[in-house]
């Protein structure tokens, strides 16, 4: 199936849309993304956000996975699929034409290596160059005034970016199943430390990341060597600790602030994992202070 740059440019949803004009676009997607088989008439940089995503192209049907340290390249006519790794994934996807190509390298310098190391699909290391314009060029707070044109400044400025990385940069493997799933840990991790105060079923786990409870309670204990319950425990401690420290509040109400049902319940658990109490680390404090 063919995905034509004009098409790219007309998505259904309009808001995956970042800019695009006569020689290149931008577009972004994520949660539960997958497109199945298919070639462009332009070439693609695709760069994942957040999360990860699997690439799969007619020179490697086995697939590879593409985080957050690298991007990829695959050119004009050469097929391939892609998937979100689980579903809170994010990336960016640029596209540029034939045409465009050949008026840069007349206007800016030749392409030439770019073109030999284009060849063929490619990934690259993303630098932080290129992690920031990607990041600046999301933003939704531009307002109405000059949105549209300063994303579509900040388009060509990743799309450079990436062509220089590409001639310049770092060619890289993808990553192996292990470090795809050591990218699913630090997803569940950062959610759960978001989320702490809040009971998660690992039904919910299962649906947000598209990953099945088992293999999710796997990996994370051998990622972290703790269970997502001890996890949780451990983020609801640290947060009570830094409540004890900074704040007045009762002993209860920071229990219930953190996701403890009591004032007694958070002091076993503090005894638990720090082996000390509520009231212990507040005194600790108080006598520090007083030095």
């Amino acid at each position: 199936m063919l995905r034509s740059f004009d098409q790219l440019c007309h998505p259904a949803d309009k808001g995956l849309l970042v800019a695009a004009d006569h020689g290149h676009a931008t577009l972004t997607g994520g949660g539960t993304y997958a497109m199945p088989w298919h070639w462009h008439d332009c070439l693609m940089f695709i760069l994942p956000s957040h999360g990860a995503v699997e690439l799969r192209h007619e020179d490697q049907r086995a697939g590879t996975w593409l985080s957050q340290d690298r991007f990829a390249v695959v050119p004009s006519g050469r097929a391939h699929q892609t998937r979100a790794g689980f579903a809170t994934h994010t990336h960016v996807a640029v596209y540029v034409t034939d045409d465009a190509l050949q008026q840069l390298d007349t206007g800016i310098g030749s392409l030439g290596e770019f073109r030999r190391r284009t060849r063929v699909p490619l990934l690259v290391r993303r630098t932080a160059a290129i992690r920031a314009l990607q990041e600046i060029s999301l933003r939704n707070d531009m307002g109405t005034y000059g949105g549209p044109t300063i994303r579509q400044a900040l388009s060509s400025a990743l799309l450079m970016q990436c062509i220089g990385e590409v001639i310049a940069g770092e060619t890289m493997p993808g990553t192996s199943p292990r470090e795809h799933g050591m990218a699913l840990v630090a997803e569940l991790e950062a959610f759960i430390t978001r989320h702490a105060d809040q009971d998660i079923p690992l039904d919910d786990l299962e649906q947000r990341f598209g990953i099945s409870r088992r293999h999710i309670t796997r990996l994370f204990r051998e990622g972290t060597g703790l269970s997502i319950g001890e996890f949780q425990q451990r983020a609801r401690y640290e947060n009570a600790c830094r409540l004890l420290v900074d704040t007045d509040l009762p002993i209860g109400e920071i229990a219930f602030r953190v996701g403890f049902e009591s004032g007694a319940a958070l002091a076993r658990a503090m005894r638990r994992i720090g082996d000390h109490s509520p009231s212990d680390l507040r005194n600790a404090m108080a006598r520090s202070v007083k030095r």
